[in-house]
């Protein structure tokens, strides 16, 4: 990992996840600069704040992100990964803060097919 450059995708072959059913791990992604000195600036403030001190092994973990996916290679090259989960992510934020904030979406989950609706509140 330490000859990734930053903003590099790497792919890892044959690595599969799970006891009984093996799901493939597809990829490690190196964040860029700007990413890795703001986590660094957010480690530093809680080391000061909390007086822990981070091993050079989590320093150098905070450079990574890691996404396990089963989206076919095929669909989605490994340089996109970021992009999509990145976009899923704020998704989700946006409907967490339309719920809170607005009290207008209601989200119920079903045990048959995990979502059952998503409706407008009256």
């Amino acid at each position: 990992m330490n000859h990734m450059q930053p903003g590099e995708t790497l792919e890892i072959a044959n690595a599969y996840i799970g006891r009984y059913k093996k799901l493939p791990a597809r990829v490690l992604y190196r964040l860029t600069e700007g990413q890795v000195k703001k986590r660094r600036k957010d480690q530093a403030y809680k080391e000061k704040k909390k007086g822990i001190t981070y091993s050079e092994r989590s320093k150098r973990l905070t450079e990574i992100n890691t996404y396990i996916t089963n989206i076919p290679w095929e669909f989605v090259p490994k340089e996109r990964i970021h992009d999509l989960y990145s976009l899923r992510w704020q998704v989700e934020i946006d409907l967490k803060h339309g719920n809170r904030f607005s009290g207008l979406i209601n989200v119920r989950k079903s045990n048959r097919n995990g979502w059952n609706a998503i409706s407008m509140d009256n």
